[in-house]
């Protein structure tokens, strides 16, 4: 399932296309470093219970140069499920949501069967889509800096 695609880089690189071959491995190291970029953006805001799926994430590419496809992802079998299920209260809303569970919880109960304990502030759903919207100018400057 392709969840974000860059648009107006197909054009940049088919003006690279007659580029130097230094130029075309820049570009595609380029495009991994903005995939990692992407990658840590959406681990500061994905919901955490135990770290599961947090923990699945990952950037690949494949190819070389102009030719590189870079995947960002999470592998945990529920990814798709929590990014996106918008009626799950995450993050601040979590917290606020189950305040007085958390506050009577033992410290036994705060397992991943039981979930009561304080979740971080920014967890959310769409946690790679929103920083693939709101980081793409970032993401687009690192690609550029590699390309000299």
């Amino acid at each position: 399932m392709k969840m974000f695609e860059l648009k107006g880089l197909p054009q940049v690189l088919s003006k690279l296309k007659g580029a130097t071959t230094d130029i075309k491995n820049d570009a595609g190291r380029g495009l991994k470093k903005g995939g990692l970029f992407l990658q840590r953006e959406s681990q500061k805001i994905v919901p955490k219970q135990i770290g599961d799926l947090h923990n699945s994430a990952f950037t690949r590419s494949q190819g070389s140069g102009l030719s590189t496809d870079v995947t960002v992802g999470y592998t945990a079998d529920y990814a798709t499920y929590v990014h996106e299920d918008l009626d799950k209260a995450h993050g601040k809303e979590f917290n606020v949501k189950h305040a007085d569970e958390i506050a009577h919880a033992s410290k036994k109960a705060r397992t991943a069967a039981g979930g009561l304990f304080n979740r971080g502030e920014d967890q959310q759903a769409k946690f790679l889509e929103t920083p693939a919207r709101t980081k793409r100018t970032e993401m687009l400057t690192i690609i550029a800096a590699e390309i000299k």
